[in-house]
């Protein structure tokens, strides 16, 4: 037991010190332009952007411990801001894989089963994807600004058709999300899950995603305001165009 701790440890720092690295790479690469860049930085809006980013990572993990919740399963808030903050921290490093398989580990650690894990994983995109589109056009509002976001005028529409479309499917009927869950763990040849949760554990999720974009997005703006002499953005476009700009990372796929 004491060995499995120190290998845990061990691939912890391990993880820590690649994201590092990839992160060092990052300004390194960069440096010509981040050299040229009159630093004149706000620190108390600085502190106000960084108390909106510690806000968003704890309604998340309040959103991911919602979801653990309709598995049965129960898990503290602490524990929750742990694991969906420091799988997180995997999406910089290149692979596309290292959040999931950062969320499955840490979740071991508190008796979360990795099927579950995986599980949970799917169902937080399930949620958050379109939150995220929900959100987009209310804080942009200009229809043109939202199509200029795309490589594509119709890309946009279609990804947000398609994914309300399912999400609206699988919200009102949870029983083909469970079906849909266990596919998905057929493929990865795990264990099937038991997800059947009541009207407002599903609502909670959706609202809880909803928060937590809307903080990103005020962190983000905040961001702006304390690197720049004065922000070029309204604070509803900054929130807008952050949560856009987050969700074309998921649909790049689909444009050259």
């Amino acid at each position: 037991m004491e060995f499995g701790k120190k290998v845990k440890t061990a691939i912890g720092w391990l993880l820590a010190a690649v994201i590092l690295a990839f992160l060092v790479r990052l300004i390194y690469v960069n440096r010509t332009e981040l050299a040229k860049w009159q630093w004149d930085i706000d620190w108390f809006t600085a502190l106000i952007s960084a108390l909106f980013l510690f806000l968003a990572y704890i309604t998340a993990a309040i959103a991911w411990q919602t979801i653990i919740y309709g598995f049965g399963h129960k898990i503290r808030l602490s524990d929750s801001f742990r694991i969906v903050y420091l799988a997180n921290l995997g999406r910089y490093i290149p692979g596309k894989i290292w959040q999931v398989f950062g969320m499955v580990a840490l979740a071991k650690e508190v008796d979360i089963p990795a099927r579950v894990s995986l599980a949970s994983f799917a169902l937080a995109q399930a949620y958050s994807l379109p939150a995220a589109f929900l959100l987009i056009p209310i804080f942009i509002g200009n229809i043109s600004s939202i199509e200029s976001l795309a490589v594509y005028g119709n890309i946009f529409y279609l990804v947000f058709a398609i994914t309300f479309l399912v999400f609206l499917i699988f919200f009102f009927k949870p029983d083909g999300l469970n079906i849909a869950l266990n596919r998905l763990l057929k493929i990865l040849k795990r264990e099937p899950v038991e997800y059947r949760p009541d009207i407002k554990n599903r609502m909670a999720i959706f609202v809880w995603y909803l928060i937590t974009w809307i903080l990103f997005g005020l962190a983000f703006h905040y961001f702006l305001e304390a690197l720049l002499d004065r922000s070029t953005l309204p604070i509803n476009y900054s929130v807008g165009t952050y949560i856009a700009a987050y969700i074309l990372g998921y649909i790049s796929f689909l444009s050259p």
